[in-house]
């Protein structure tokens, strides 16, 4: 595509003049000048500090409908602007939404129709609401996608904040009042908006009521495109510094945290202060702002409560918050409203924030870039709805975790848990349903249309169509497996992995069962009867594993499950997998709590304290170290676990760490981090990232420039740090579960899905996981008998690149190994891999 630029404002020294016209295709040059990007309403030029606006696609006639007349903002993977809408009298002005994305994939382009259709769906549910935007229409125009939204004039409530300026405590309520009533209509859909901010609550000017705008998905879904197709620096965080909750600024949002977004801007308006201006409590990191606001005890506490750093301590639901809001105020707790325009029903979907790119998350003064811009259209005073395009994250509602030793969640709603079961089960596909999401094609699609039609035999053949055109994917492979079996009698197992943003390790996972299952099936299977596999996605959200369990645990055809993908996820699982006595099998949980957890509960993957010890080990007795400090993620139970057990294998060693670095806390500055690090006489950095942080980790190492030795855990060996980290990485040593180097499984595996597929520890401990699960079958075919045989001390299971023999405690008996990240140069094209260190100390071999 070729736009026509207009220069608005040039800096001194720039090349250009303002108004003059340019010509602009990608990678073009202009006046010498080679152009970077043009990802926000900022283009950066190579070799300067000058930031020039722009003015893209100015008249354009976009849908045979929409004219562009002015340009609200930009991101990685989009655009937004005013239109006006030609087909109407007076040719209104409408908001218009762009989606684009370099990609000449084909299958992501059909994924990306898929959802945006689905995700606009969502959008025109959430429009029946009188204080949420409608959308207008949607269409796709050579190949690229578009939501039109309604227009609506009024102000933003950042433009009542002028700095200084107090909110009177009656006016404060009354906000809080109507945010909380339309957040309890967006909850109940399932949907978490993740960018509550003054900006995006419009003060309506025909009725001074709050109109709640930005639900847009284009970042989650840019960042999973980018994901896809190894474009990782466009990736673009997913909330608003100041506004976001802990847990969201991880990527794990829970309702709350758009109660703890609502109650920062309200603390804004009490004390006329910015929420980066707010300090926060070292030890507890709670926000500390009582002293600058005149503000009644009772207030105050609620608003306390509101933006406690954790949320399980926080309101679990708007329903909850306003009714503490109303006792507060003296009334009587009041109905739900419903202001809705027309009938809805809930759907568990997770709507994320607009087109906002990392420059604009931290200016004020780009915040502010909507309505002023809006202020240019016709002379009107408004500001256009920024709604949302595409999401590729869903959520589920909160459930009660009943079974001790973990602390209680909140019960949900009733508006909320309608929709849990049925929301669930659509994370459940044994080849009823596609569910990973970018490995899509014509004939995978048939394949499982004639599995729902019960044509097995057309199943078969669509989906080894479908196996020639993608060996790699696992997905396929499981689904054709189970089509051959048809209506035979079979048994069944499943597999929990998340699909969603880090569904690269989730197809490594599936790889190893779907290995597993298809040796067992051409071999005939156990005693001639075959294995069918359901898949299951969870997301990595403690809650949905939660929910899929309660579902896996309800179906006795189901006689086992391996899972999850994270131990934040199991730990949460396990207690409902234990009181139903199904068998689950971790192939990737190392948290020291699941060890003795229950009698149905066992894993693959080594625990965090063998993993610690060998990597204390390794610095004390090879690298000759003392002085160490640790960098962690203090919300995740794998990370904890990890930088607890490497705490206290040094401690019986005689060594303390000097420092430790949480990577979640708001305030954390990789580079002062680093630095701090070095001033004080750290010789080596141990990383127990988790893969929410992971981002982080790769900061630290790249900051690093290989000035301290790195340690790190499993979650570090990912092609995303070879591939961006690069030569910042050489040198870390990385403790893994297993090394497949010149193993059979390996060639094997090579075999089975091509070279370009990832096969690493994940996919052997997965196949280890099925193949326990399978051996437990043959032996006693129901849910009791797996657990009866599992248990046996004397047994022994065939596995990927060791046997597997499994603890009273339900842990196995293995080690771990040691790898360094060393670069590889082929063709005079260098790259990097993991291979054995030259010393390798692992307890237990």
């Amino acid at each position: 595509m070729t736009y026509t630029i207009r220069l608005l404002r040039a800096g001194e020294g720039a090349f250009f003049e303002p108004d003059e016209l340019y010509e602009y295709t990608p990678s073009s040059r202009i006046n010498s000048i080679t152009i970077e990007s043009i990802e926000s309403d900022f283009a950066f030029w190579s070799g300067q500090n000058y930031h020039k606006l722009w003015d893209l696609m100015l008249g354009e006639l976009l849908g045979a409908r929409y004219r562009v007349v002015n340009v609200l903002g930009s991101g990685g993977f989009g655009h937004t602007y005013i239109a006006e809408d030609t087909q109407r009298p007076g040719n209104p002005c409408c908001v218009l939404k762009h989606l684009t994305f370099a990609s000449a994939n084909v299958l992501v382009l059909q994924q990306v129709r898929r959802l945006f259709q689905t995700e606009a769906e969502t959008l025109e549910r959430l429009g029946r609401h009188d204080q949420i935007p409608q959308l207008l229409a949607y269409f796709e125009e050579k190949q690229e996608f578009y939501l039109v939204q309604e227009f609506v004039e009024g102000h933003p409530l950042s433009d009542e904040l002028t700095e200084g300026v107090h909110f009177a405590e009656s006016r404060v309520i009354a906000l809080l009042e109507d945010i909380l009533g339309v957040l309890e209509f967006v909850h109940a859909q399932g949907v978490i908006h993740r960018d509550i901010k003054p900006e995006n609550l419009i003060r309506r000017d025909r009725d001074h009521k709050f109109v709640l705008i930005d639900f847009g998905a284009v970042k989650t879904l840019g960042n999973t495109i980018a994901e896809a197709t190894g474009e990782t620096s466009l990736s673009i965080p997913i909330y608003t510094s100041g506004y976001g909750a802990s847990e969201q600024c991880l990527g794990r949002p829970q309702f709350s945290s758009d109660l703890y977004s609502l109650g920062m801007v309200a603390i804004q308006t009490l004390t006329g202060m910015r929420p980066s201006q707010l300090p926060q409590d070292f030890n507890t990191s709670e926000i500390v702002w009582r002293d600058q606001a005149q503000v009644s005890d009772a207030l105050a506490a609620f608003l306390d409560k509101m933006i406690c750093y954790h949320y399980i301590h926080r309101y679990q639901s708007a329903i909850e918050a306003r009714q503490a809001l109303q006792q507060l105020s003296g009334e009587a707790p009041a109905v739900v409203r419903t202001t809705s325009k027309a009938p809805h029903t809930a759907s568990a979907r997770t709507i994320t924030p607009t087109l906002q790119t990392q420059f604009q998350a931290h200016s004020p003064e780009v915040n502010g870039a909507e309505h002023r811009f809006a202020n240019r259209v016709k002379g009107i005073k408004a500001v256009a709805i920024a709604g949302g395009a595409i999401a590729t994250a869903f959520a589920l509602v909160t459930l009660t975790r009943s079974f001790l030793p973990f602390a209680p969640l909140p019960t949900p709603s009733p508006d909320l848990a309608g929709g849990v079961q049925s929301a669930s089960s659509d994370r459940i596909s044994a080849g009823e349903k596609l569910l990973s999401q970018w490995q899509a094609n014509p004939k995978k699609q048939e394949g499982v249309e004639q599995i729902v039609a019960q044509n097995h035999t057309k199943a078969v053949a669509a989906l080894e169509a479908a196996r020639l055109s993608d060996r790699g994917d696992p997905e396929t492979l499981i689904y054709l497996n189970n089509a051959r079996i048809g209506t035979e009698k079979s048994y069944k197992i499943a597999v929990v992995v998340p699909l969603g943003d880090t569904f690269g390790s989730a197809l490594e996972i599936l790889r190893g069962v779907a290995k597993a299952q298809d040796d067992l099936n051409q071999s005939g299977g156990i005693h001639g009867v075959r294995l069918k596999v359901a898949i299951a996605n969870d997301d990595n959200k403690e809650d949905t594993a939660q929910a899929l369990a309660t579902i896996l645990a309800s179906q006795p055809e189901v006689l086992g499950v391996v899972g999850h993908g994270i131990s934040d996820t199991t730990l949460s699982a396990a207690p409902v997998y234990q009181a139903n006595q199904l068998v689950l099998v971790s192939p990737l949980s190392s948290a020291v709590q699941l060890s003795n957890f229950g009698s149905y509960i066992f894993r693959t993957m080594p625990s965090d304290r063998l993993t610690a010890k060998a990597l204390s080990n390794y610095m004390l007795n090879t690298l000759k170290k003392r002085k160490v400090v640790v960098f962690f993620n203090a919300a995740s139970a794998y990370s904890l676990s990890l930088k607890t057990e490497f705490k206290n294998a040094l401690f019986y060693n005689g060594v303390d760490l000097m420092n430790e670095f949480d990577f979640s806390r708001p305030d954390f500055d990789a580079a002062d981090s680093v630095e701090t690090a070095i001033a004080k006489g750290a010789e080596v950095i141990m990383l127990a990232p988790d893969s929410d942080v992971s981002d982080r980790a790769i900061q630290i190492v790249q900051l690093n420039r290989r000035r301290l030795k790195l340690l790190a855990g499993d979650s570090i060996s990912t092609a995303k740090v070879l591939k961006v980290a690069g030569k910042e990485a050489v040198g870390i040593v990385v403790a893994v579960p297993a090394d497949l180097t010149r193993l059979p499984f390996q060639r094997q595996s090579e075999q089975l899905w091509g070279r370009n597929a990832a096969i690493s520890w994940r996919t052997a401990l997965a196949y280890d996981a099925t193949q326990a699960l399978i051996v437990a079958i043959r032996n006693a075919p129901s849910r009791n008998g797996i657990q009866r045989t599992l248990s046996q001390a004397n047994l022994v299971i065939p596995g990927a690149a060791e046997t597997v023999r499994f603890l009273a405690s339900g842990d196995r008996q293995s080690g771990v190994r040691l790898m360094t990240i060393v670069p590889l140069t082929t063709g005079g094209r260098t790259t990097y891999g993991f291979k054995p260190p030259s010393a390798t100390l692992s307890p237990g071999n």
